[in-house]
């Protein structure tokens, strides 16, 4: 078993605070990179998918978008770009009514 002895993000599906060592095991043998986004950054990103697409995600779910928006994963001019982005959530909605102090 894995333990962290404290997490500090609001996505906490992203980082549970314990996991079998199976799990780190997968990663560290599938997993060619690793990026971390700031809490800050995937509000960003749900904000974008909220007033850009329609779509309502938590925070985990746009952390791929965050990376992206960022500039944290790049590609090469022949790469195509594919961001899951799963997990409903109103972060993106939140972020953008304070913003617009609804």
């Amino acid at each position: 078993m894995v333990r962290l002895d404290r997490i500090d993000t609001m996505a906490g599906t992203l980082a549970p605070r314990e996991s079998a060592a199976i799990n780190l095991e997968i990663v560290r043998e599938l997993v060619d990179d690793i990026v971390l986004v700031s809490d800050d950054d995937m509000r960003e990103a749900a904000k974008w998918l909220w007033t850009e697409l329609g779509i309502a995600a938590e925070l985990s779910g746009a952390a791929t978008l965050a990376a992206l928006l960022n500039g944290q994963v790049t590609t090469g001019p022949e790469e195509a770009v594919c961001a899951l982005v799963c997990g409903a959530g109103t972060d993106g909605i939140i972020a953008e009514s304070r913003s617009l102090n609804l």
